[in-house]
């Protein structure tokens, strides 16, 4: 009976049940389902940690070859115990005077004691990703989800926080998955709230959110060695939009090598305003890296209360935090191409050699001219609506703030400007700009300027009577025109039923709660203000809406796709009356 059930079986329901306990514990004080679940979860999980300990024994007394295994997993055994125990009973052998800090202490031990057990998993998680990596947005959905439920664990420990209190489930899981999707919307302070070390987690979080966690654990294989399968490059290649296989390795290294000399750079040139700032220079280090990194990654997270205001006349951090935020999101293909292409022409031109020379590809082309329009244009317009709040600085912060929101406004969701009295048709025009977002491959969100940029063709090709869709003199497929109404026609679908649940939930303005929601499925971070009042369900649209708008509908539909046999079938066709 006791050999039928093997001790890794049990070991990993501990593991299932004692995340299920960390996520739910919080939500017990508030609901009482929840609450007799979680008393549910404890005797479960205490009844296998028992059978853990007596399993676990028998074998150390059978295995004479290597009983130090045995006794180091009794002891790892008999100390889960010993928490659940003190966990139980905890008030009847502490002073009140004492209770919280002892309780917070022994739960954060437990949380490491049930991620050390997830580690010491990990090869098996690597099986069942090998099975995922036949669908790779499958894989994608699934590392994006493992991250945020590892940095939600992270981030509900005392030590996440700078008084030592437990911010709660639904907060902490609320701030992982904006910081993975790379979002910026908080319902707490970041810099107030949490210690260097929830500082810490925030930051690799949205490291790891806007390269990805497949390119990183790839990139980490490449660098020891480990060579790459077919399936691996096909993973990539759906991830980083590149077809051509044999070239997977090349961009892979480009990736990571631009992403983190131009971190660098931001770094250094963050470190001069900081330094100037802070007496600290390892403080104002640290926030120079957590503001490069979340810059880049288009993460729009900030260790200041009210972002950038304080810094809106600085020349250098302005330039220096738009310059990374618009090379985060123009797509590391787009980059490799114009590199590319401009290495090519310096070789041509200037050195005078002979080589194959590389073209602006369309999609290249459309990223480009599109994001500096848009660029442009949102500085006139913010510049013109938001006049009679910019007047009373002088005309160099007056459109050095326009210039910045503009640049922050469509995915990175930082802000020089207070948005808590700008006027509601500035609102209006800004949810127009942050549903286009940024560019696809990127690091930001949004329905992306590649997709405005085929409606735009389709409707140019529709009102010249065309019979198929093209631009710039190459053709557009059928399927791609397709796909790009579709991505807007979901996005649409989501932010209305997002706005009507949060408007049922909450009795909130309706244009800040329109503004929100667009804000979140474009990963934009910015906020009218309303985020840390949202109610719990609130919260938890807002959450779907940052996961939903991070992977790209899409990816979704690839992921929920079913492989079924398809056969040509023509039906007869009959007129529907529209307009």
């Amino acid at each position: 009976m006791l050999k039928s059930f093997k001790l890794n079986y049990s070991v990993n329901i501990i593991i299932i049940f004692g995340i299920a306990l960390l996520l739910l514990e919080d939500l017990a004080k508030e609901f009482w389902i929840v609450n007799y679940i979680v008393n549910t979860l404890d005797y479960i999980i205490y009844f296998l940690y028992s059978y853990n300990v007596i399993i676990t024994l028998i074998n150390c007394i059978r295995n004479k070859k290597n009983p130090l295994f045995r006794i180091i997993e009794t002891l790892f055994l008999i100390i889960l115990i010993g928490l659940f125990l003190f966990n139980e009973f905890y008030y009847d052998f502490t002073s009140r005077e004492n209770l919280q800090y002892f309780y917070t202490r022994i739960i954060f031990i437990r949380n490491i004691f049930i991620i050390i057990r997830m580690i010491a998993g990990v090869d098996k998680l690597n099986l069942y990703l090998k099975k995922l990596t036949s669908n790779p947005a499958q894989a994608i959905i699934f590392s994006f989800l493992i991250v945020i439920i590892a940095g939600t664990i992270l981030l509900m420990t005392p030590y996440a926080t700078r008084d030592g209190s437990r911010i709660g489930l639904v907060n902490a899981l609320f701030t992982s998955t904006s910081a993975v999707c790379v979002t910026g919307l908080i319902v707490l302070d970041t810099g107030s709230t949490f210690s260097i070390f929830g500082q810490s987690v925030i930051m690799i979080l949205f490291q790891i959110g806007g390269l990805g966690l497949m390119i990183l654990s790839y990139f980490a294989a490449f660098i020891i060695g480990k060579k790459m399968t077919l399936e691996d490059k096909l993973t990539l290649s759906y991830l980083i939009n590149e077809n051509d296989t044999r070239k997977i390795s090349a961009q892979l290294r480009f990736i990571i090598l631009i992403a983190f000399i131009v971190e660098l750079a931001g770094v250094t040139f963050l470190f001069v305003v900081f330094n100037k700032s802070f007496d600290n220079p390892v403080k104002a280090l640290f926030y120079s890296f957590f503001h490069a990194i979340s810059a880049f990654c288009n993460a729009g997270f900030s260790l200041f209360s009210d972002s950038f205001e304080g810094y809106r006349s600085n020349i250098l951090l302005n330039f220096t935090v738009c310059f990374l935020i618009i090379i985060g999101g123009l797509s590391f293909g787009v980059l490799t191409n114009f590199i590319r292409h401009v290495r090519s022409k310096i070789r041509k031109y200037w050195l005078k050699k002979e080589g194959q020379q590389i073209q602006l590809t369309l999609n290249t082309k459309i990223v480009l001219i599109i994001t500096s329009f848009l660029i442009i244009t949102g500085l006139l317009i913010i510049y013109q609506l938001e006049h009679e709040h910019l007047v009373k600085f002088d005309l160099k912060t007056q459109y050095l703030s326009a210039f910045f929101q503009s640049v922050t406004l469509r995915t990175a969701g930082f802000n020089s400007i207070n948005f808590g009295i700008l006027n509601n048709f500035t609102y209006f025009i800004m949810i127009f700009f942050m549903i286009i977002g940024g560019a696809s491959g990127s690091t930001a969100g949004g329905v992306k300027v590649n997709t405005v940029g085929i409606i735009f063709a389709y409707i140019k090709s529709i009102i010249k009577g065309e019979k198929n869709t093209t631009l710039m003199k190459r053709a557009i497929s059928v399927k791609t025109v397709n796909n790009a109404f579709l991505i807007v026609t979901l996005y649409l679908i989501s932010i209305f039923f997002g706005t009507l649940l949060i408007s049922i939930s909450d009795n909130k303005d309706f244009v800040k709660t329109i503004f929100e929601v667009v804000s979140a499925i474009g990963t934009v971070g910015l906020s009218a203000g309303i985020t840390s009042s949202l109610t719990t369900f609130a919260k938890i649209i807002i959450i779907i809406l940052m996961f939903f708008g991070r992977i790209g509908p899409l990816t979704l539909l690839t992921a929920l796709e079913q492989r079924t046999k398809s056969y040509e079938i023509k039906y007869p066709e009959e007129y529907i009356s529209i307009g």
